[in-house]
């Protein structure tokens, strides 16, 4: 009995970095090829339009091959890192090594989908003597498209096809595709004409096939070869890598069979992506898995656009023609803060209500008790006593605490209370919450806000910190502005601005008093809120900031 030391290799990916958060900028590498790295131990540093993060060794080895690089854009899944593992095995029949390209490849279709192990292990397919009928169906078109119109029949009774040769074409509500075949034979039968409403799943043509049956390609049948050299040998980031947008594909195959290999057809048909209207980077225009990814980014990228926006953005004149100009590119957390007010901009509609509270007694307990807060460790500020008295409000309006599900047209009531307080940090705007806010008395919310607002400007929130706000205070009135109009914070309902508080004479007693008024402005979510109930929410923050009995 022989003991053989086979080294095992796996894949470390980007895991989730929270929810909404799709992609992240690479800030560092903690380690280097050949490093000895245990479980949790941190492998690189990732900076997201929300926090940075360190993301853990999942797989404990030797580190294989270092697959990013420093300021490259990576995804949620995309592969940082291979790590080699040895582990015995006896009885083994043979000492040779596992191609490279063949290991490689098997982690990206499982990558791609899980239960393809089990057709990377299947056994070639047996010789078939006898003809078998197959169908051939219509495919899913993309999500939410379950039919389309038949505009052209590409085949004919009689034709030999080929795998993946497009056999009709089928016009949708969003595209035009055409439909290849999954197996390879002769047409025996068309079931469909052109003008026909087909739906997903219909059968579209019979196809006779031959002796041998071709089952759908695996990762043991593949052979490399010069077309592939994507394959063979990948190519070693350097240090820095810049991002490259995805282009727009810019040649179509229309018909017979496209030059892809094996994975980049399975990829394709896994996520819905039409092999044929993607452009090849390999030898003779041949496509890749690569390809397939970055064609599908480009969709999802458009579509994502156009979804979010809902505007058309003309193009920008040559502002160059003027004068001199120059450019910068705005911040993650700005291009974050961007899609988000847009997005909030044409998904609510807005309406807001504006009252002055008069602050003066309010103030002057602060005041008085701002030195005991600093020595429990919290910083009494006006924002600190307006998250208590805006959590104690949100208990008798629960509907200002609640999330409009414009799809099923229901009210998400939440029994939670979590204040969101908008920070203006370095790198832009970040709004932590204040978690159970209506269940903490006032130096706990001192306290956690002063720890808040110090991991916002060294950039050490976490995602747990940024999620989960049900309510967001806004408050302006230490850069001295006179008025604020907030976006409500999508997917939340409702938003309080402050602005700077200014002492007026007031006419009490048949004399003119000093008195200090802070201005306020709710915005508010119009669908399901009324002005009536924003004007009753608003009094009554204002009537407990006038008669509030200030204590820590």
């Amino acid at each position: 009995m022989s003991t053989t030391v086979l080294d095992l290799s796996s894949t470390i990916t980007l895991p989730s970095l929270g929810e909404g958060v799709e992609s992240g900028t690479i800030i560092s590498i903690l380690v280097n090829a050949g490093d000895e790295v245990s479980e949790e131990q941190s492998l690189i540093e990732v900076e997201t339009d929300k926090v940075t993060v360190e993301v853990p060794c999942t797989s404990p080895g030797t580190v294989k091959e270092i697959l990013v690089g420093i300021g490259e854009e990576i995804k949620v899944g995309q592969p940082i890192l291979s790590i080699s593992s040895e582990k015995e095995s006896e009885n083994l029949n043979s000492g040779e090594e596992i191609p490279k390209e063949i290991v490689t490849d098997e982690q990206e279709l499982q990558e791609i989908r899980p239960e393809a192990k089990e057709e990377t292990t299947a056994k070639p397919p047996a010789i078939q003597n006898e003809k078998v009928n197959k169908e051939i169906k219509l495919p899913s078109l993309g999500e939410g498209i379950s039919q389309g119109t038949v505009i052209a029949l590409l085949v004919k009774v009689g034709d030999t096809i080929h795998e993946e040769q497009s056999i009709v074409e089928v016009e949708t509500d969003k595209v035009t595709v055409e439909v290849p075949s999954e197996e390879v034979g002769v047409v025996k039968e068309i079931l469909i004409q052109s003008g026909e409403e087909v739906e997903v799943g219909q059968t579209l043509i019979i196809l006779e096939s031959g002796a041998i049956e071709k089952e759908k390609p695996t990762i043991t049948d593949r052979v490399p070869s010069t077309e592939e050299p994507e394959t063979i040998a990948k190519e070693k980031p350097e240090n820095i890598v810049v991002p490259v947008k995805p282009e727009a594909p810019t040649t179509k195959i229309s018909k017979g069979r496209a030059p892809a290999s094996p994975l980049a057809k399975v990829l394709a048909r896994e996520i819905g992506v039409h092999i044929h209207e993607v452009k090849g980077s390999g030898h003779l225009g041949r496509i890749s898995v690569k390809d397939v990814k970055t064609h599908a980014r480009f969709l999802n990228q458009q579509k994502s656009t156009a979804v979010t926006t809902g505007i058309n953005h003309p193009p920008l004149p040559d502002f160059s023609q003027w004068g001199l100009t120059r450019k910068e590119k705005l911040p993650k957390i700005g291009q974050a803060t961007s899609k988000n007010m847009t997005s909030a901009w044409s998904q609510i509609p807005h309406a807001w209500l504006q009252e002055k509270a008069d602050i003066t007694q309010l103030e002057a307990q602060r005041q008085l008790l701002k030195g005991q807060a600093k020595e429990k460790g919290g910083s009494l500020t006006v924002t600190a006593i307006l998250v208590q008295i805006v959590a104690d409000v949100l208990n008798e309006f629960p509907l200002f605490n609640s999330s409009f599900d414009s799809a099923s047209q229901e009210i998400i009531y939440k029994e939670y209370v979590h204040v969101g307080v908008a920070v203006d940090t370095p790198k832009g705007l970040l709004v932590p919450s204040v978690r159970d806010a209506n269940k903490k008395t006032l130096l706990s919310i001192t306290q956690d806000l002063k720890n808040l607002s110090e991991k916002a400007r060294d950039n050490k929130l976490t995602m747990d910190d940024l999620q989960g706000g049900t309510f967001t205070i806004s408050n302006l009135g230490g850069i001295g502005t006179t008025g604020i109009f907030p976006i409500v914070n999508h997917p939340q309902v409702a938003i309080l601005g402050i602005s700077a508080s200014q002492t007026e004479p007031v006419w009490v007693s048949n004399m003119f008093q000093p008195r200090l008024f802070m201005p306020m402005t709710l915005g508010f979510d119009h669908r399901i809120i009324n002005g009536a109930d924003a004007a009753r929410f608003l009094k009554t923050i204002q009537q407990k900031l006038e008669n509030s009995n200030v204590h820590l």
